[in-house]
């Protein structure tokens, strides 16, 4: 499933007025860390159908990056209940992202 492309004007609707768990990657489009968790995530949503998963550039985008204390990419924030609940920063494997899901649940 192909990750949800977020910008200014859906962030809100999609993201903080959600009522499931939000899985958002923040990347740049040159990093290539960014591109693999990028692949890694988009093979793990089929897996969670009660979750969305969405991506937002941070070169498009680094406002709202900021407004999250995005600082590096690729950064990944879970957000539940419209709130940032975890966060990692880096490409990191799928069991630390298994973990972030397990406990939106």
């Amino acid at each position: 499933m192909r990750l949800i492309e977020l910008d200014k004007d859906n962030f809100d609707e999609l993201v903080t007025d959600a009522t499931c768990p939000v899985l958002v990657e923040f990347f740049s489009p040159g990093c290539g860390p960014c591109h693999a968790l990028g692949a890694l995530l988009e093979q793990m949503a089929d897996a969670y159908p009660h979750m969305r998963f969405a991506a937002m550039d941070t070169v498009r985008f680094p406002d709202v990056a900021w407004a999250f204390d995005v600082a590096a990419a690729p950064t990944t924030l879970l957000f539940s209940g419209g709130r940032r609940v975890d966060a990692v920063t880096g490409y990191v494997p799928r069991s630390r992202i298994e973990e972030m899901l397990a406990a939106a649940k």
